[in-house]
């Protein structure tokens, strides 16, 4: 999310943060020169990166209905409409904030955690939080939880949000972030041009032309012609007022490398001759499970994730190194993947913060919070983001909305392989 990616969430330019500290301060009444970042003091409350999540979804939303509510929680609260201005401004910059000095905190596959840039991010937004709030920073995280709790219900989305219309075919509700790409494709622009990230690798690759990085069973799938290939999805508004069309996607994201959630599972456990299978299985059971064994197509494109939930993408498909452990709780055998509905994106499952819009009705805490995605050597837990798919500015722009924002977009993914 926050914004997956150059996979993920936004890479950005300090000069950026300093005209949104500033922005803040002349227009909000920040108690902060621009470029100094109020400091808590001591017994001031701290902001955990859970608590970010929370924030963006509320503090930094495009969706209308969400706005309402926390211009509700601004009353509750008795903020003066400066002040819940002030508070969507830090939001804002502190998302920001993080993604430049942790961009694994918010989902970014290839990026390590760094734990002291984040804490000094975090440190930051909360002063700035206090700035705004006159040090209730305590009493707003609470109310931001407590709206939280409110708009991820799935019956005060379809009466506030979808307002009982039915969607087009192969379109979906899902949350969505923000984020930047630094680099592009072709002479796209990462400011101007509308693109989105996607947790699919191979879009990407085929999308960029680097087909060699596709394994040869996918590539009749996402490079049919054997070229570069224009991959790209239609998002609008929740409500459908604003739209943009052919959307290229140019990343993965937000979380997971793999996880083409709008693909249906496998079902079937013979696996089809052309699986390249290993002669050196890391369990014997490891392709007795028609989940697991979606990994290899068998007439259509089928979905990646069970697959990379107890193994990686090296050695494809179903050996791993003895050293090997995924996170969570999946294992062969004794506790296989739990299957995800079609158009159930894994990010929502598996996160702390899940939405409870799309799919998800198991067990809470879905491979208890852990991703199904290899990041840098390191298996990261928990999950924090659970949007399904990751938007430039320029597509923030085309839906009204302020960059960046967070916030329920109808995507039409019927034209994917």
């Amino acid at each position: 999310m926050l914004g997956q990616r150059a996979q993920h969430p936004i890479r950005f330019f300090s000069a950026i943060m300093l005209a949104l500290a500033l922005l803040a301060a002349l227009l909000f009444g920040a108690h902060s020169r621009a470029g100094a970042t109020p400091m808590p003091g001591a017994g001031q409350a701290s902001v955990s990166l859970a608590e970010v999540h929370a924030l963006i979804f509320i503090w930094a939303s495009g969706t209308p209905a969400v706005q309402r509510v926390a211009q509700q929680t601004c009353a509750q609260m008795r903020l003066t409409t400066p002040q819940c201005a002030g508070v969507s401004a830090a939001v804002r910059s502190g998302w920001l904030d993080l993604a430049t000095r942790d961009p694994a905190g918010l989902g970014r596959v290839d990026a390590l955690p760094n734990a002291r840039g984040r804490t000094e991010a975090l440190t930051a937004l909360a002063g700035q939080l206090a700035a705004a709030t006159g040090g209730r920073t305590a009493a707003l995280l609470a109310a931001t939880d407590a709206a939280y709790a409110q708009i991820r219900q799935p019956q005060w989305i379809a009466t506030h949000v979808v307002g009982g219309q039915a969607l087009p075919a192969g379109t979906v509700l899902v949350w969505a972030t923000s984020y930047q790409q630094t680099s592009l494709p072709g002479r796209l622009n990462p400011k101007r041009t509308p693109y989105v990230a996607l947790p699919d690798a191979y879009l990407k690759y085929a999308n960029w032309g680097t087909l060699s990085a596709i394994p040869a069973i996918y590539q009749p799938y996402y490079a049919p012609t054997g070229g570069t290939t224009h991959w790209t999805v239609n998002v609008a508004s929740a409500d459908g007022t604003r739209s943009v069309a052919n959307v290229l996607i140019t990343d993965v994201g937000p979380w997971n490398e793999d996880d083409n959630w709008w693909d249906a599972n496998g079902t079937s456990a013979t696996l089809p001759a052309s699986c390249p299978v290993s002669t050196n299985l890391i369990a014997p059971d490891a392709t007795s499970n028609a989940l697991v064994d979606g990994i290899c197509p068998n007439g259509q494109n089928l979905r990646r994730i069970y697959y990379y939930l107890l193994y990686q993408h090296n050695g494809l498909p179903f050996f791993q190194s003895a050293g090997y452990a995924p996170s969570g709780t999946f294992q062969d055998g004794t506790a296989w993947p739990v299957g995800l509905a079609l158009e159930c994106a894994e990010s929502t499952a598996a996160s702390v913060n899940a939405d409870g819009i799309t799919c998800y009705s198991g067990p809470a805490g879905y491979n208890a919070n852990n991703g199904g995605w290899l990041r840098s050597s390191t298996y990261n837990a928990p999950v924090l983001n659970q949007s399904s798919i990751d938007v430039s500015p320029a597509v923030d722009k085309a839906l009204g909305w302020t960059y960046p924002s967070s916030g329920l977009v109808q995507v039409y993914v019927g034209g994917l392989p």
